[in-house]
């Protein structure tokens, strides 16, 4: 009888604790629902304070963003279930949660590059330094984002090679298609050129430029001469800006100076280039001569 006796008591414990856990479970999945709402909302707001940006990249930020927080508060969450349902078996938890502390000080200590890592990567997503299909150089690398998590950046460059870089090596980033992109280079003449001739003809050909019904709407403005840049050893540089759309820098660059190359030569202006003088002298020195 003794023995019945028994069973029954641990069979009814074991009954009370499965439902305990259960409820523990149930509240948990109700406590991770209720915090992941939160911190979206809360992500949400805070990013159309203090971003200014359309709507669609917004919320593709406050996705990345808020889906970072959400798992670490849910591994958090469940951690601590799980703890509290432990002990309702009588297991001393204090021997687990002092493994822990050591657990993850030795995890610390030998993975502290890779947490670095993911720090950096994210404070590199809340601070917005670069997004997916932007032109950046990301620590010396330059080329096309492709994606972004919170241990790697990956870029692909103009010979298409898929770069991998960890971000706690990121220090600095340019990114180079954020809400506009400039077009920046020189353009060479003789030093016998009119140049006051040279600016109105290369500003005529910027204006024509901007007027094409296929780069209107990637000119954020009109390109123009801006000023005599250098006094170079062939020419006359003379610097050309304008600014176009993100993403659309490389191949304005491209085609007005495709255009100023034809309209410079159409109106006989000279564009220099490099030439070398040979002095021949009359023989060898004689004794005595000076050399």
């Amino acid at each position: 009888m003794g023995d019945v006796f028994d069973l029954n008591f641990e069979l009814s414990r074991v009954i009370t604790s499965g439902a305990t856990i259960l409820v523990i479970a149930a509240v948990t999945w109700l406590v991770v629902r209720l915090v992941s709402r939160m911190i979206t909302s809360a992500v949400d707001r805070r990013m159309q304070r203090i971003v200014d940006m359309p709507e669609e990249d917004r919320q593709k930020r406050v996705g990345t963003v808020a889906g970072t927080l959400n798992r670490v508060a849910k591994i958090s969450i469940w951690v601590i279930a799980g703890v509290t349902a432990m002990a309702e078996f009588g297991v001393s938890v204090v021997p687990i949660i002092g493994a822990l502390g050591i657990g993850g000080l030795a995890l610390a200590f030998a993975a502290q590059n890779i947490i670095k890592d993911y720090l950096h990567g994210f404070l590199i997503v809340t601070e917005d330094w670069y997004r997916v299909g932007e032109a950046a150089t990301v620590a010396g690398t330059s080329g096309l984002v492709t994606a972004i998590n919170l241990r790697t950046t990956i870029l692909r460059d103009g010979n298409g090679t898929l770069h991998q870089i960890p971000n706690g090596q990121i220090t600095v980033a340019s990114n180079m298609t954020r809400e506009f992109a400039r077009i920046n280079f020189n353009v060479e003449v003789g030093y016998k050129e009119d140049l006051d001739r040279v600016i109105e003809v290369i500003n005529d050909e910027c204006e024509k430029f901007k007027a094409d019904p296929d780069w209107t709407d990637l000119l954020l403005n009109t390109p123009s001469a801006v000023r005599v840049d250098n006094l170079g050893a062939s020419g006359v540089e003379i610097k050309v800006m304008g600014d176009t759309k993100p993403m659309s820098r490389i191949g304005a660059m491209g085609e007005l100076r495709k255009r100023l190359k034809k309209r410079l030569d159409a109106e006989e202006i000279k564009i220099p280039f490099p030439q070398t003088v040979v002095h021949f002298g009359n023989g060898l020195p004689k004794d005595g001569d000076v050399a």
